[in-house]
Formats: structure tokens, sequence, C-alpha cells
């Protein structure tokens, strides 16, 4: 509806439409770029990442392959097969905290990117410990 708001506003005012502007977007869309704009590449990526599994550290380690840099080989990716108990969910936990560890890339140009993952693999760990059966 916005969209089309601002292209009979563009038409009535006299402006051309390029297809950028004809193109349809979800309103989701449109907020996710406008957010983006103010964000660092680090930032949008950890967004991607977490977004639909806040806290949810099955999830986050599940799916830990899609935030990771180039050359990060020490982490192997497991299936959610392999994060059912808490002791796998722990062990992959640590495992994954090693390959991220902040104070094992100093110097690296991954280390702000490496912080934001620990940090939010730690947050939904704690959430974890607290808490086991919301997941």
């Amino acid at each position: 509806m916005v969209l089309h708001v601002v292209l009979y506003v563009s038409l009535q005012m006299g402006f051309k439409t390029t297809q950028r502007d004809n193109q349809k977007q979800s309103i989701g869309t449109m907020l996710k770029q406008e957010q983006s704009k103010n964000l660092t590449p680090e930032e949008i990526k950890i967004r991607d990442w977490t977004q639909g599994k806040e806290r949810n550290i099955r999830a986050l380690l599940g799916s830990l392959h899609n935030v990771l840099w180039e050359g990060a080989d020490r982490w192997n990716q497991p299936s959610m097969g392999d994060l059912l108990t808490p002791d796998q969910i722990k062990k992959h936990y640590r495992k994954a905290c090693l390959v991220v560890h902040p104070d094992k890339l100093t110097g690296s140009p991954h280390l702000p990117l490496a912080k934001m993952v620990f940090t939010e693999l730690n947050d939904a760990y704690s959430k974890y410990q607290n808490d086991p059966s919301t997941l």
C-alpha cells in the first residue's frame, strides 16, 4: 500500500518511476532495508542469523555455519539430531565457543563478528541453562 501511494504521488508530481519502484516489496523487507542503513555489515549478518531464533541455543548452533567466515575450519556443523540432549548441546556449545572466542582471534579481521557471535551464543546458552524446558 505504501509503495502504491509513493508511486501515485511520484506520478502526480511528474517524477518518472524506476524499476525499483515498480517491484513489489513487503513492508518487512522495506523495514529491514531501512534499518540496515545504520548497521555495520557484521550487525546485519548477526541480525539475519538470529532472526526467528532469538535465544534458542539449538537453532543458533544448528545454523552457526551461516554466520561464520571462511577459514573457520575448526567448526564441524552439527545436525539437529546432534543437539537433542543437554550433554550434546553443552559439547557443541563449547566447541563453538572455541571457534569464535574473541581472545583466540585477537588481531583478526573477524574479531568484531566473533565478539557478536560469542555474545549471542553465551546469552542463548545462559537462557537454556536457566530453563532447559523452554526449548
